[in-house]
């Protein structure tokens, strides 16, 4: 593997974590538990997101072109991928699917994508939506390249949900 590559998987994997990824979704530190403990959507509006003017705009797109550059290597882990950004939608990391891909720091691209790989993303991607699929992960929230050399401080082993086409999922315990 090359040095530039194994630095971008570092950098995902580590910009993909719980922590990074709370820190982002709510910047000023609040806590935005509601009284029974769970996450509270009401900040939402206040919060200021990372602006990304060229991603798709609608969440089929949003989550389609998503899977296809993290996880385009086959369907599981197109759907695996898809399920990842609705579990953190579902879990009210954001209020759309495009949010969440815009705060999760998962690889997309801003130029359009013509090819059967991407068509079958879009299939995908809708059936995950539309619960034609089911979450094959698990509930998990984060993942990462089971390459990776050295693991995220938060890739805990108890917290791993499943292990897909060269990726591994883990959900949130925290």
């Amino acid at each position: 593997m090359t040095n530039n590559l194994v630095k971008m998987l570092v950098v995902l994997a580590f910009s993909t974590s719980p922590s990074f990824a709370k820190a982002n979704h709510a910047q000023d530190g609040r806590d935005f538990s509601d009284k029974t403990g769970k996450h509270s959507r009401h900040h939402h509006r206040a919060v200021h997101h990372r602006t990304h003017r060229l991603l798709p705009t609608d969440n089929l797109s949003c989550v389609a072109n998503t899977a296809y550059h993290e996880a385009r290597n086959s369907d599981a882990n197109l759907q695996a991928v898809a399920n990842v950004v609705k579990n953190r939608l579902l879990a009210g990391w954001a209020e759309s699917y495009c949010q969440v891909v815009r705060t999760g720091s998962f690889a997309y691209s801003s130029g359009e994508i013509r090819n059967e790989r991407y068509a079958r993303a879009l299939e995908v991607a809708e059936k995950v939506m539309t619960d034609a699929l089911p979450d094959n992960t698990g509930g998990a929230v984060f993942f990462h390249s089971q390459r990776l050399r050295h693991l995220p401080r938060w890739a805990k082993p108890d917290n791993r949900t499943a292990r897909i086409d060269g990726n591994v999922f883990y959900r949130d315990d925290s």
